[in-house]
């Protein structure tokens, strides 16, 4: 009986090789399989933890790529912003080209109106003249009457010529060697002896004798030449005229001019022989 426990004994309590060694299979069995599980359960972390990682990366580089496109989109806005700056620029320099020179153009037109054709300016510079001649014009002599017999040459001589009026018509013969067809002299005066001009005038067959006498005159002066100038009647070009100091007496002058087969010489007062001369229509 005692053996009999005692082996059961040994059977229940050591275990046979075989079923030690099943055992431990058994148990590796296990903990492999719960390695396993565990190594499963980690790869699907990792697996968890990579995707989440590039969920970040591509959430952050769509956050680049829009960033890079709005720093794209406010880059073209500048330089639009830039360039319809430059336009603006150009357009505004543009137009203050065209303002400078449509008033240099204004100015220039004016200045041609002004001093060149119709010559405003001077016209209404003439009629201030006019104005104070206006005054000077006031004619205090009687002219006197031409003969009843007298020539047409002759006859262009005006009653007054400003404030000086006709006096007596004589045949003179001062320049007689020229030949000319007929010769006069007259004195037009204001009734004040100090400032009388003097009309020297003759007519020739043609202008060039009446030219002839006129160079010839005008080599004889022995004044300075002070002005000269063309005759013009219309568009036509008559004849000229040289103004000289009188070499008898400063305080006068002398104006030659032929016109056509005329020539005249008008001796005077400096100013009052030059207006004289301006105001005589032949």
């Amino acid at each position: 009986m005692a053996e009999e426990d005692i082996n059961a004994k040994k059977t229940t309590s050591v275990p046979t090789d075989s079923t030690l060694a099943e055992d431990t299979v058994s148990g590796a069995d296990m903990d492999v399989t719960a390695e396993a599980t565990n190594s499963t359960e980690g790869g699907t972390e990792v697996i968890d933890s990579a995707e989440v990682k590039d969920n970040a990366d591509e959430h952050k580089a769509q956050n680049v790529t829009s960033e890079t496109e709005e720093k794209s989109e406010q880059a073209a806005q500048l330089e639009q912003e830039a360039q319809r700056a430059v336009e603006q620029h150009n357009i505004s320099h543009k137009y203050r080209i065209i303002a400078i020179s449509t008033i240099f153009a204004i100015i220039v037109i004016m200045v041609v109106t002004a001093f060149g054709w119709p010559g405003w300016a001077r016209q209404e510079a003439t009629s201030g003249s006019s104005s104070a001649t206006g005054q000077e014009s006031v004619v205090t002599a009687t002219p006197v009457a031409l003969p009843k017999d007298a020539s047409a040459l002759v006859k262009i001589l005006p009653d007054t010529v400003g404030s000086y009026a006709r006096g007596e018509v004589k045949e003179t013969t001062v320049w007689k060697d020229s030949e000319p067809v007929e010769e006069y002299e007259v004195t037009y005066t204001t009734g004040d002896n100090a400032s009388e001009i003097k009309i020297t005038f003759a007519q020739w067959t043609s202008a060039d004798y009446a030219k002839a006498q006129y160079d010839s005159l005008i080599s004889g002066e022995k004044g300075a030449a002070t002005a000269s100038g063309k005759v013009r009647v219309g568009d036509s070009e008559t004849g000229s005229y040289e103004v000289h100091a009188d070499a008898s007496d400063s305080a006068k002058s002398v104006i030659l001019w032929n016109n056509d087969t005329t020539v005249f010489q008008a001796i005077g007062p400096k100013n009052a022989v030059n207006n004289f001369y301006s105001s005589f229509p032949y």
